[in-house]
């Protein structure tokens, strides 16, 4: 998977620990969940798609490159400027689908298509959550805009709550070499 400026992602993370994939029918086993500790405490699980994460380096501090995918998106309201992570679940579980609330940073892909009755937009954007910067890659369909996102179109500086995510890894760089626990 491609993200725009995906080197400019960066998530503070300890690579906690790797929950094996259920067993298919067939023999074969689903994608494993990896269980990611940022540093205010919330556990994040995130499947990694794309089997960029070397599952040896559990136990690690690191950083990951996380992109927050079919996200519903909207500004925050006037005068409210939060960032972080808010668990959809009990903090002693791992949290799948945070809401994610931040400041837009970079927004490298904006493609507009107007139709009669509706507006689709497909959008990359960088986002800080003051942990650090973590990606966001949608489609916005609606019939106004400005009434589903806020805004016409997202601007540097914006605060934004992100919402309903799939999450992908799209890699974990050690800077502390972990092991078995």
């Amino acid at each position: 998977m491609r993200f725009t400026n995906a080197e400019q992602l960066y998530l503070p993370v300890v690579f906690e620990r790797v929950i094996p994939g259920r067993l298919h029918r067939d023999g074969s086993r689903y994608l494993p969940l990896l269980g990611l500790r940022l540093a205010d405490g919330l556990q994040l699980g995130v499947v990694d798609r794309h089997h960029r994460v070397d599952l040896d380096l559990v136990g690690s501090t690191g950083s990951a490159q996380i992109i927050f995918l079919l996200s519903q998106v909207q500004l925050q309201a006037a005068g409210v400027q939060r960032k972080g992570l808010q668990p959809e679940s009990p903090a002693s579980q791992l949290s799948l689908s945070p809401t994610l609330w931040g400041q837009v940073q970079a927004v490298p892909v904006w493609e507009a298509q107007h139709q009669l009755s509706y507006a689709a937009v497909y959008l990359e954007a960088h986002i800080q959550i003051g942990s650090g910067v973590v990606g966001l890659r949608t489609t916005l369909t609606a019939p106004d805009l400005q009434a589903s996102l806020g805004t016409e179109r997202l601007h540097v500086g914006d605060w934004v709550q992100v919402q309903h995510s799939r999450i992908d890894i799209l890699a974990f760089h050690s800077t502390t070499q972990g092991g078995p626990p």
